[in-house]
């Protein structure tokens, strides 16, 4: 297999999965909020503030 082959490969892999920027920008924004808030009440006598939701 060429380097071509891998190219109509990864294209077939980008149409199945691929979205758009903004909405896998969307995406990690909502996994890191999750994440940090799910840290943050690992420690509630800690005083952590995750960020405020907009």
């Amino acid at each position: 297999m060429g380097d071509n082959g891998q190219m109509e490969d990864f294209d077939e892999l980008e149409a199945m999965f691929g979205g758009s920027d903004s909405d896998i920008a969307r995406m990690e924004k909502i996994v890191l909020t999750q994440n940090l808030e799910g840290f943050a009440s690992c420690f509630p006598e800690w005083d952590l503030h995750p960020p405020l939701k907009k």
